[in-house]
């Protein structure tokens, strides 16, 4: 397994602590990474446009864009393609950080344990991922599909099309079936639309707003009940999450 690890933060001295951390548990657990920093968002997102990375130590208070604002570019074009540790002074952000799918929050001053516990979670995650994937017959011929790259899917005229954040795919496979091949992560909106719930910015009464802008109207008869699903979705993926 080679990682490649982002560090984002504007304190110098944070990020080489942080750094030496990250190579302490390199070095023990024998793990091949490449560890790269950065001193704002915008420079961030800069070097994204050249390089992908697995995990992402992102902090939260930063001159110019947020931490969070950050994140939020980066799902906007890929829902949850990395895994990302958000860290802070002040646990006031976390439900916010949740929000935009982070993978852990880490409290200031950071601890080399604490490091070790996210980075863990991240590569058990980055494992599963590799096995969270769907194979469907598209008029492309046999796609596999990861499905945290899956925005959301449609389904007009029998024909169901598969959206990703790079490109969609069309099957004549049925919205049922396909969903029944989902995680639970999915939502079934309405009888025509299914939701990747990782990608929900905001969530109306009947409505939820994607995080590439999409609007999704919800089914009339089943409002209360997605509101609940999508409730208890937050709440198990901040557990997993909390420290």
């Amino acid at each position: 397994m080679h990682l490649t690890i982002a560090i984002c933060d504007d304190n110098p001295g944070d990020i080489s602590i942080l750094k030496d951390f990250i190579e302490d548990y390199k070095t023990m657990r024998q793990v091949c990474m490449d560890i790269d920093t950065f001193s704002s968002g915008e420079e961030f997102l800069s070097g994204l446009k050249q390089k992908n990375y697995d995990i992402i130590f992102m902090d939260i208070y930063m001159t110019g864009m947020s931490g969070i604002e950050t994140v939020r570019t980066i799902r906007n074009s890929s829902p949850a393609s990395s895994s990302v540790i958000f860290t802070s002074t002040s646990r006031e952000h976390a439900i916010e950080a949740f929000g935009v799918n982070a993978a852990h929050y880490l409290l200031k001053p950071l601890t080399y344990d604490a490091v070790e516990e996210a980075l863990e979670r991240c590569i058990l995650k980055f494992d599963e991922h590799l096995s969270k994937q769907i194979t469907l017959k598209c008029s492309q011929g046999d796609i596999t599909i990861p499905l945290d790259s899956i925005l959301y899917i449609e389904v007009f005229n029998k024909v169901c099309t598969i959206h990703t954040a790079k490109r969609s795919f069309q099957t004549y496979m049925t919205l049922n079936s396909i969903f029944e091949l989902l995680d639970d992560s999915f939502m079934k909106a309405q009888r025509s639309f299914i939701v990747n719930m990782h990608t929900i910015e905001s969530f109306y009464f009947d409505h939820v707003v994607l995080a590439n802008g999409k609007e999704i109207v919800l089914s009339r008869k089943n409002r209360s009940g997605l509101k609940k699903q999508y409730q208890d979705f937050l709440f198990h993926a901040a557990r997993r999450g909390m420290i």
